[in-house]
Order: structure tokens, then C-alpha cells, then sequence
């Protein structure tokens, strides 16, 4: 008895401690299930400690833990993503306070503050490439490496340095990098001066030197007034009036030619530049360059989506042009889509259902086998002997009343003009059996039942969505078992095809595929039951009424439209039908490359870019505005006994023959 007294007096401290702990489990999930973390899991660690023998408890406890701290780690990667650096520290911050020891949160947390490192380094660079220049853009370079060292596949380093590689080139191009004078305004005026007399002054104000081929004619004469204007703008057009051309042979050296086919082969200088595509298609921008520039070689490699373009520095700027219009990123589509079945039955049933029919079956007497007869009993057949067979007599008073609904609410994320399809229900496979030389073979084919959503999107300018809609909702009505025992179904369908034009986040219902089917079942008793008010009690009545319709709701969220492209992308000069990319494209268009003239270019001058001839740098303020001296220097004779001063701004030259100069109106 002591023994029995002793291990009941445990038991019930063993429930009174179970009892005490069970609260605070109870309120602790509660809590939890309310998103009150601190509290609840507050509760699960009291209750722990009151009953630490308990496993159920440690354990959800631990559950709780792991999945308060991964939504804490899941919510701060995704913060992180977006940039929002405070919340996402935030986030790991409330992580590490439910479980200190997390490894996740940690390394979240070292990850911030390289990201905010990175960052100044980031605009350091990015300061340093503004600048420019041979030393600004080398430091910018020392100052990305260790990121790059730290994170190899950055891709906003990456690409910042390919910027500044990018300006390393402009700096140094493949013709060589002029002086800066190159670039500097200068007021020219002559009048029928011989041509290689015009560019001994231009030499001797800039600094250049002028190399001309040996089929240059020596007799060439040239009439120039301009002011205001770049040294390079005043050499294309002394080239340009005498069917001239140039080409950069050094520092400070350049070689003019005739501009026939056979010296731009010789003196013509040629780049290979390589082109990573990152959306566009290899073949349709490859054909895009050889339509439009006439492009002299391209190679495309469609594995890594690469084209490789052998021309000229002209020909190279404006493929980058065109490329950078048509490698843009397909439009997207996150298409909402809800689809709901709303389905109705009603049902009922009422009346007495009478017997449909009896039967008398005949007995056997003595020592008959049950259910046999003698010949000796056929003649004491009487009432003793014949059994009557009725059916049961059945009170039917049920009515039923059905209401389902079926919704489905996928989200498809899809490209411009790609088809996307969701299947939401069954394949059901179909047996057809094949005999060939008395050998029997199953062959199993399938058909998709249930709802079929076919979209094709195509996105347009200003957010407009047309979206191309199939629907179809199918469902067995009955299976089919042919003689040779083939199975097959009878499918009920209902569909939907149509096209839809919304603009971004409008929603859309289409409605009206309505499926309604009266049926009425009657088992009456003939005379009796189709008597008006006999019908019930001599007969037994079934209603049933099915209806059944079909909503879908379909809204378009627009992720990626297409941006239409400034003017300045979209129309450029292309130089001229024998000469695509020249220097009239190279002089009006190309000044968005990067390069300007000062500010003492004349209003109606056009700017001149940086081309493969300036070395790509624009003016910068230390170049400042130059024009012809008031004591200009001596130009040596032209080799035909004939030499010309050029003109002050104020003074206008008298040209040979006698007759004064009388300017245009504006020169």
C-alpha cells in the first residue's frame, strides 16, 4: 500500500507540473500565431523551464526559433536586394536577438558593411572617372582593383571598369592621339591661296605637321573663311572642297591623300571591335550593320552572342549606335490570372415509389432440393406451393442543395510575344488495344482535363498590354468501354478564345460560359399516378438542376516595357551615300560620344566630336580659343612663285588679280 500511495502521490505532482507548464505552452503558440514573437517565444522558454523533461516542448520550441530567424534572414536578403541597407541590418539585428549563435544573420550583417564599403569605393572610382585624364583614370583603376579582388563577378564593377577602359581608349585611339591644340578655335581667311600654303599656317598655329602623299597636285588652291571654328572643322573642310583625305600617322603628324578607292586601301585606318549582345539576336543586328553602314567584315558567333566588326573608327561609332538601340531587354508580363467555377445543384426527390413488378415462383414439397421440382409436384400446385415476390415500397422524401466553388489564381510571368500555358487538373489516360498477327498490345495515350489556360502578351509603347487568350475548362461526364474493350471518355468542354487590349494593372472579366441542365425523373404507377393530386402517392417524382458558370479575371502587370529612345539615339547623321560614317557624320552626329567644342565656337558651327583623328577627348578649359596672330609668320612660298598672308579678323586680303574681297553677309 505504501508503494501504491508513493507512486500516486508522483503521478499527481507530475500532472500539476504538467498542468502549471501547459498555459504557458498554449499562450506561447498562441502568441506566436498572432506574429507577437518576443512574447510568445517568452512563454515557450517558461514553460520549457517549468517542465524541462518535456520533449514536445524543447522541440517546438527550437521549430519556432528556426523559422522566426530564417523569415528574419529571408526579409533582410530581400531588403538587401532592393537596397534598403537600415531595414535589411535591421532584420539580421532581430535575427541574432532569438538566437545569437545564428551564422546566417552574422555573415548578413559582415556582408552590409563590405556592400557599404564597396559603395564608397564605388563613387571614389566613379569620381575619378568624371575627371579624366591619363592619371585621374589609372587611380580609378588601383582603386577597383581590391574590390574586384574581393568579389570577381560584381557586376556594377565590372562594368565600371569597362568604363574606364572604355575612356583609356578614347585617351589613346588606334590613329594615334593628337595634340590638343587639334582642337582649339582658329579664324582663317584666304582667298584662292594655294592649298599646302593654308595648312603651313594651320601647322605653325597648332603645332601639327602636314605629310602629303606624292599624287597630292601641288597646284591645288583653296578659298576658306571662317572664324571661330576648330582646327579639325577647318581641315575637313579644306579636304572635303579639294577631294581630299587624312589620316594620323603620330603624335603630332598627319598624312593627307586623294580620296580615291585605291589610296583610302592604303592610308585608311581600320579597327576591330568586338560586340557582346546581350538581348538582341546575333543574326538580326549583323544584318542590321551590313543593310545600313554597308559594313566591310563582320563575324558573329551565336554561342556567346558576340559580333566582331572590322572598319573604320566612323563606321565602329555609329554600329555602337545602332546596336545600343536594338540590344534593348524584351518586355515581360506578370499576368494575373484568377479563374472561378461556380457551380450550383439542387436537387429533389419526393413521392412513394412503388413496386414495378412481382413474381410467383413455384415450391417444391418434401423432401425437394431447395429450388428443384419433381414432376409429382406439378399436380398439387395450389396457394400452398407458389410464392409470391414483390419489390419494396419505398417513401422517398430527400432534397439536396449543392454550391461549390473552384478557383485557381496562377501568376505567369512571361515575355514579349511568347506563349505561356497552365494546366490545372488531370491527364487521363485512354487504352487503345492493337492486335497485329493475333498479338494484342496496349498502347496508354492521355488527354488533359480540367481547366487550360493558353496567353500570348504583346507589349507596346505606354504601357499597353494585348494579350491573346485561350480558355478552355473540360471535365469527364461518363467513361466509354467499347466490345474489344477499348476505355474511352466522354469529355464535356467549355471554351473561350479572344484578344484583350488593357493598360498596365487594369483588370478585365470576361464572363458568360454558363452551363445550365434541368433534368426530371418520374416512377409512377400507371392511371393512378398521373392523377393531379394521386401523382405523390401513386408515384415518385426526381428534380434535379445543375448550373454551373465561369468567370476569369486576367490583369497585366507590365515588369519590363519598352522605353522609347531619345531623339538624340534614335535620328543621327549617317554621313553620305559614298562615304557612310564620313566626316559630315563624323562632325555633326558624333558630338554625343563625348566630345565638344570650347566656347568660343561660332553660333552657326557645328560641334565636332571626338573621332579617331582628336583622340577622343573633349576641350577642356585649358584650351583656350585661338585665332590668326596679328603678327602672323611668314608663309613659305607654294612652289609656284605664289603666296598668301592670311587675313586678320579686320583686314580683309586682296586676292590676286586685284579685285577686294567682299565677304558674305555674317563672315
Amino acid at each position: 500500500m505504501n508503494h501504491h500511495a508513493a507512486f500516486a502521490v508522483l503521478s499527481l505532482s507530475a500532472l500539476l507540473c504538467g498542468c502549471a507548464g501547459s498555459p504557458n505552452y498554449k499562450e506561447g503558440n498562441a502568441l506566436l500565431d498572432a506574429g507577437q514573437f518576443d512574447q510568445g517565444l517568452a512563454k515557450l522558454e517558461q514553460a520549457v523551464r517549468d517542465d524541462p523533461h518535456n520533449a514536445e516542448y524543447r522541440m517546438v520550441l527550437l521549430n519556432r526559433k528556426l523559422k522566426i530567424v530564417n523569415s528574419y534572414n529571408a526579409r533582410a536578403e530581400l531588403q538587401r536586394e532592393q537596397g534598403d541597407t537600415a531595414g535589411a541590418e535591421q532584420s539580421f539585428r532581430q535575427a541574432l536577438a532569438v538566437d545569437p549563435a545564428n551564422s546566417v544573420a552574422r555573415q548578413g550583417l559582415a556582408a552590409l558593411a563590405q556592400d557599404a564599403r564597396h559603395r564608397q569605393i564605388m563613387a571614389e572610382a566613379e569620381q575619378l572617372l568624371a575627371k579624366g585624364g591619363d592619371a585621374n583614370l589609372a587611380q580609378a583603376q588601383d582603386v577597383l582593383r581590391p574590390l574586384l579582388l574581393e568579389r570577381p563577378n560584381q557586376r556594377d564593377a565590372l562594368r565600371l571598369k569597362t568604363r574606364i577602359a572604355d575612356a583609356q581608349t578614347r585617351l589613346h585611339p588606334a590613329g594615334g592621339r593628337l595634340a590638343a591644340a587639334y582642337r582649339k578655335p582658329v579664324t582663317l581667311e584666304f582667298r584662292d591661296a594655294p592649298l599646302r600654303s593654308v595648312f603651313d599656317f594651320i601647322g605653325k598655329v597648332s603645332g601639327l605637321n602636314f605629310v602629303f602623299d606624292r599624287d597630292v597636285d601641288p597646284n591645288l588652291r583653296a578659298t576658306i573663311s571662317v572664324r571661330d571654328a576648330s582646327i579639325e572643322q577647318a581641315i575637313s573642310m579644306l579636304l572635303g572642297a579639294n577631294q581630299l583625305e587624312q589620316t594620323v600617322t603620330g603624335e603630332r603628324a598627319i598624312t593627307i591623300y586623294p580620296n580615291t578607292p585605291q589610296k583610302v586601301k592604303d592610308y585608311q585606318q581600320l579597327v576591330v571591335r568586338s560586340f557582346f549582345l546581350a538581348n538582341a539576336d546575333v543574326k538580326t543586328v549583323a544584318f542590321t550593320l551590313k543593310t545600313l553602314l554597308k559594313a566591310r567584315d563582320i563575324v558573329t558567333d551565336e554561342r556567346i552572342g558576340m559580333i566582331m566588326m572590322r572598319d573604320t573608327p566612323e563606321m565602329v561609332r555609329m554600329a555602337e549606335r545602332i546596336i545600343a538601340v536594338q540590344d534593348v531587354a524584351d518586355p515581360e508580363v506578370m499576368l494575373e490570372v484568377e479563374v472561378l467555377e461556380v457551380k450550383r445543384t439542387r436537387g429533389q426527390e419526393l413521392g412513394i415509389r412503388w413496386p414495378d413488378g412481382a413474381g410467383l415462383t413455384l415450391l417444391g414439397q418434401g423432401n425437394s432440393l431447395p429450388g428443384s421440382l419433381k414432376l409429382a409436384d406439378l399436380r398439387r400446385i395450389n396457394g400452398e406451393n407458389i410464392a409470391l415476390g414483390l419489390g419494396s415500397v419505398t417513401l422517398n422524401a430527400t432534397k439536396t442543395d449543392t454550391d461549390s466553388n473552384i478557383l485557381a489564381n496562377p501568376r505567369i510571368r512571361v515575355r514579349n510575344k511568347d506563349k505561356a500555358k497552365v494546366l490545372i487538373g488531370d491527364r487521363v489516360p485512354v487504352i487503345t488495344v492493337t492486335t497485329n498477327q493475333g498479338v494484342s498490345s496496349d498502347s496508354v495515350n492521355y488527354v488533359d482535363v480540367g481547366l487550360k489556360l493558353d496567353v500570348e502578351p504583346n507589349v507596346y509603347l505606354d504601357d499597353e498590354v494585348a494579350i491573346k487568350i485561350n480558355l478552355e475548362v473540360s471535365s469527364v461526364v461518363k467513361d466509354i468501354t467499347s466490345k474489344s474493350g477499348t476505355q474511352a471518355y466522354q469529355i464535356g468542354t467549355r471554351s473561350a478564345a479572344t484578344v484583350l487590349r488593357l493598360h498596365d494593372g487594369e483588370t478585365q472579366v470576361l464572363a458568360g460560359l454558363i452551363n445550365d441542365e434541368d433534368r426530371k425523373t418520374a416512377y409512377k404507377v400507371p392511371g393512378l399516378g398521373e392523377a393531379p393530386v394521386l401523382d405523390r402517392l401513386f408515384g415518385s417524382q426526381k428534380d434535379d438542376s445543375t448550373r454551373s458558370e465561369i468567370v476569369l479575371s486576367i490583369t497585366p502587370h507590365v515588369l519590363r516595357a519598352i522605353q522609347r529612345p531619345e531623339m538624340s539615339a534614335a535620328e543621327f547623321n549617317s554621313g553620305t551615300e559614298t562615304d557612310i560614317g564620313g566626316r559630315g557624320a563624323a562632325g555633326l552626329v558624333l558630338a554625343s560620344a563625348g566630345a565638344s567644342t570650347g566656347a568660343g565656337a561660332g553660333a552657326g558651327q557645328p560641334a565636332r566630336a571626338a573621332t579617331a583623328m582628336t583622340g577622343g577627348a573633349p576641350m577642356t578649359d585649358a584650351d583656350a580659343p585661338t585665332s590668326a596672330p596679328t603678327e602672323p609668320p611668314a608663309v613659305p612660298d607654294a612652289g609656284d612663285g605664289a603666296s598668301a598672308l592670311p587675313a586678320q579678323p579686320s583686314t580683309k586680303p586682296i586676292p590676286p588679280g586685284g579685285i577686294p574681297y567682299a565677304p558674305k553677309k555674317g563672315q
